[in-house]
């Protein structure tokens, strides 16, 4: 049985919305947006149309995930990870954010989801803001949860993350900051 007890109801609608836009796309820098949500999104292609959704971001475990609409332009992109606090996500974290990164680039949404755009989803996403916009973990995880407030990466993706922004510190050179839309507020 699940239980709701202590659940707030920010979260609770956070959990029954399919997806939440994260970074808006910027008109001036001509750049798109980011959205995090769960499998229910990439399930409603009226959803995906009217946000001008065309990258999908799947992070799953599952064999399968359900095929773009016939003549939809959607790309894919497949991280194949369980939630799981012993699933190592960091030999995943620089290519997947680089994906998003060059998509965005190019003035597409993109849309990050995991099964309930909880855990898996949102430790792509929070990689996604250390890498782009130099942010701490904290930071970055207190400006995701502001937009959708039911996220919860697992403590294993939590270490990671913690861990992979300390690389990024240590190492020259950074990515330059490049959205000033996503500083948090």
């Amino acid at each position: 049985m699940i239980r709701f007890d202590n659940i707030t109801p920010e979260v609770m609608q956070a959990m029954c919305t399919p997806m939440h836009c994260i970074v808006p796309a910027s008109a001036a820098a001509r750049t798109g947006a980011l959205y995090l949500g769960s499998f229910a999104a990439i399930l409603d292609q009226q959803l995906l149309d009217a946000n001008h959704i065309t990258a999908l971001v799947h992070v799953l475990d599952a064999p399968w995930v359900p095929e773009a609409a016939p003549g939809s332009q959607i790309e894919s992109y497949r991280l194949d990870i369980l939630d799981s606090t012993t699933a190592d996500i960091r030999p995943h974290l620089e290519a997947t954010v680089r994906w998003i990164d060059d998509r965005l680039r190019k003035g597409t949404n993109v849309l990050v989801h995991c099964q309930q755009g909880m855990s898996r989803s949102a430790a792509i996403v929070i990689a996604y803001l250390i890498y782009t916009q130099n942010m701490t973990y904290d930071a970055a995880f207190d400006f995701v949860r502001r937009k959708r407030a039911c996220i919860k990466p697992n403590a294993g993706f939590v270490k990671a993350l913690q861990e992979w922004e300390k690389k990024w510190r240590s190492t020259q050179p950074r990515p330059t900051v490049r959205r000033a839309a996503t500083t948090p507020r």
